[in-house]
């Protein structure tokens, strides 16, 4: 507090370099006939305060705008508590020398007095200050004039987001929420602006609604500006109706609000009527309420594309929970020539997402036009979507091939990658169909260039190498450049060559695989392929049936979600917050948006969602100010966690106390130097010299045999539960497979 007060001091300080221009508007304040003009003049240049633009310290000059509170006159008195607003918010303690001043005006006959004195008063952002605020604001909420009383609703919120605790030990929050019930509807309004702004800092229940109040907050609907709507709107959607009945009067009371031509209102009253809808059992009457929705839904994408993309983003929630809302609409989310980017890219996702088997030709013919687009990231979009389609609705597979492939044949830049993409996507979703596009596919090659194109087209060679003639020769160009790609590309190389040796077993194949894995441990430094390529050798050197059903089992089939996906729990939060920040994010606000001095005084919590829950280093902090002591009992009362010593446990582990189990059977683990005596004198082992290459990899796994000995004797079941991966692991020993080391 002291280094403020010097700080404020060496604010106030004499301006030299405009010396000449403060004394003369001081002495124009004394001058009858200059003082509003000279007031006017502070006012601007109390609000360049703390800017580059070099504007004069007219803070220093507050004591003599003092006496000009003291005239009468009405213009003259607003024009110093201007002055007084422009100044708090870059100098809050020099004003705090008016304090007494304006709460004595507070009390003036003149309602525009009282009014602009306590907006003045509860713009100090001044904590200690705080108390003093209370009174003047109790005794306002009560005022005749509706003016004051509205003036009043928003200095609660102003107070609360300055000190909570002093707004609550006052009982304001009570006494705000009687306002609700006022009978001037612009009263009405300001309270549940308060209200609202009061609640999502809250950590606790600030409002629950009557029948009562939820019907005075309708009335006050018709009479109110367009924005006080929103906040009326969004009131309404903490009533829970009782009934049926209840529910159906909301719903019908806030359907004109659908016409209304702010899209904020309208996104607003739309989100009070699916909270309501949830209340609605009769399914006619749920559906007359859905058809007064899509309409108005449908003449927002005719608003600026900022307002478009608003709408779209919170669209995605709706149709999620309502898909049958807007699904005669599709046509209205087709792409305009003169759409954002942005914009674009939102409204092919809601095409997809309405899309049905009724409507999905139609859809595709659209989008065959976008997949064309000057924009490649749009057109890549657009093939994206395609692949949806084909995906969800098999009677469009035909149709997307078609598109899929004529980009294909037409080489259209970017595109070209995203269809090599959908290409293996409709693979995985209708195996064993459709394999006479691979040629046309293959074709593709030298414009392939992205590491997930080259995965999916190395996919398709692989899954399908038994029935492609020149796979080893497609393959082995990748291999060229195997050190060179990313780690995509290795990995589904690996695959590859794995599926085209089990499907071929000819001489090239074994011997581009055995040199991809020695590449692989040489020149590799990416763990996940190094581990895949020591899966496959462990996997290859043994039964190769066995490696069959593991490596070419059936895959099952994929499936593609419309939209992004949002949880039950985000999903009920961010409906409730159309059209705030978080609906468009799809976050939750405590994601991104933290209060900071909630509530110094214990309060118990309750998660909305929209409120950062704190730390408890955050919560002590927060409760030292007056209330340490209380804060030590509850640290105490915590349960504290016994302390686990994994170490010690580890090392009194007692297994010799274990009940004796039957033996393992015999097993040899395979050694390096014994990979030649496992083959006949006729063939040579082609990795013999790789073997030692990877003996260092299995060495960690000998000596993790030889430091648990007893560890068999513990799990006596994992001996028997294998019997033929040991027998087929001694039958390898005398095969002449190439992998066998």
């Amino acid at each position: 507090r002291e280094r403020e007060r010097e700080r404020s001091m060496s604010s106030s300080s004499v301006d030299r370099e405009h010396k000449g221009e403060l004394q003369d508007l001081k002495n124009d304040l004394y001058d009858p006939k200059k003082t509003k003009k000279a007031l006017k003049k502070m006012v601007a240049h109390a609000a360049m305060l703390g800017t580059p633009t070099g504007a004069p310290n007219v803070s220093v000059l507050l004591p003599d705008v003092m006496h000009c509170l003291e005239s009468a006159d009405v213009e003259q008195k607003k024009a110093v508590y201007m002055f007084l607003s422009a100044l708090s918010s870059s100098n809050a303690d020099a004003t705090t020398i008016a304090f007494n001043r304006m709460v004595r005006d507070v009390s003036s006959p003149n309602p525009l007095v009282r009014a602009i004195a306590l907006r003045t008063l509860t713009g100090i952002n001044v904590e200690s200050m705080a108390e003093g605020m209370v009174e003047p604001i109790k005794t306002a909420l009560h005022d005749n004039d509706p003016f004051v009383r509205k003036t009043a609703a928003i200095s609660v919120a102003k107070v609360f987001g300055l000190s909570p605790e002093t707004v609550e030990s006052g009982n304001l929050i009570s006494k705000l929420v009687e306002l609700l019930e006022d009978s001037n509807p612009h009263v009405v309004a300001n309270a549940a602006t308060a209200l609202n702004e009061i609640r999502q800092r809250a950590p606790f229940s600030v409002l629950e609604l009557k029948m009562t109040t939820a019907t005075k907050i309708l009335a006050a609907l018709n009479e109110c500006t367009q924005w006080n709507q929103v906040a009326l709107l969004d009131t309404l959607i903490l009533f829970s109706p009782s009934s049926e009945r209840e529910a159906v009067t909301i719903l019908e009371r806030v359907v004109p609000r659908l016409n209304h031509s702010n899209a904020s209102v309208v996104m607003s009253a739309i989100k009070v009527m699916l909270y309501h809808l949830s209340f609605i059992r009769s399914e006619e009457t749920s559906k007359n309420f859905m058809l007064k929705m899509s309409q108005p839904l449908c003449t927002l994408m005719s608003l600026p594309p900022d307002i478009q993309y608003t709408c779209l983003r919170n669209l995605k929630i709706i149709i999620q929970k309502y898909p049958d809302l807007l699904s005669a609409n599709v046509k209205t989310f087709y792409c305009k020539y003169n759409d954002p980017s942005f914009v674009k890219a939102e409204k092919v996702d809601i095409m997809i997402a309405l899309t049905t088997s009724v409507n999905v030709h139609e859809v595709l013919s659209e989008l065959k036009e976008y997949c064309h687009d000057v924009d490649g990231d749009f057109a890549r979009k657009a093939m994206q979507a395609v692949g949806k389609c084909a995906i969800g609705f098999e009677v469009s597979v035909e149709f997307c091939i078609k598109i899929v492939l004529e980009v294909i044949e037409n080489k259209v830049p970017f595109v070209i990658q995203e269809a090599v993409v959908v290409v293996q996507t409709i693979f995985r979703r209708y195996p064993n169909k459709y394999e006479s596009i691979i040629s046309q596919v293959c074709s593709s090659l030298d414009e392939v260039d992205e590491p997930g194109a080259k995965a999916a087209l190395i996919w398709i060679i692989g899954e399908y190498s038994d029935r492609i003639e020149a796979a080893e020769e497609i393959l082995e160009i990748f291999f060229e450049t195997y050190t060179e790609e990313e780690s995509q590309v290795q990995l589904a190389l690996l695959t590859a060559l794995s599926k085209l040796y089990l499907n071929v077993e000819s001489d090239r194949s074994v011997d581009m695989l055995q040199e991809l894995l020695g590449k692989t441990n040489d020149t590799v430094n990416d763990p996940d392929v190094r581990e895949r390529a020591l899966f496959y050798w462990r996997l290859l050197a043994g039964d190769l049936e066995l490696a069959r059903k593991v490596v070419l089992a059936t895959k099952p089939a994929i499936e593609s979600k419309p939209i992004e996906d949002v949880d039950e729990q985000l999903q009920n939060i961010l409906s409730k917050r159309i059209p705030f920040v978080s609906s468009v994010l799809f976050k939750r606000p405590s994601d991104f948006v933290s209060y900071k001095n909630l509530y110094a005084c214990p309060k118990e919590f309750k998660d909305t969602g929209e409120l950062k829950d704190s730390t408890p280093q955050e919560t002590k902090e927060a409760y030292q100010n007056g209330h340490s002591e209380e804060m030590d009992t509850l640290e105490d009362a915590k349960p504290k966690k016994p302390h686990t010593d994994l170490l010690g446990d580890l090392l009194s582990l007692d297994v010799s106390a274990a009940a004796p189990a039957a033996p393992l059977p015999p097993t040899t683990v395979p050694q390096p130097q014994q990979a030649q005596t496992s083959f006949t004198p006729q063939v040579v082992d082609p990795f013999s010299q790789m073997s030692d290459a990877f003996s260092p990899q299995t060495q960690p796994f000998h000596q993790a045999g030889q430091a648990f000995p007893q560890a068999a004797q513990v799990f006596p079941e994992a001996a028997q539960a294998f019997p033929a991966t040991v027998q087929a692991s001694q039958a390898s020993k005398q095969s002449n497979n190439p992998f066998d080391f």
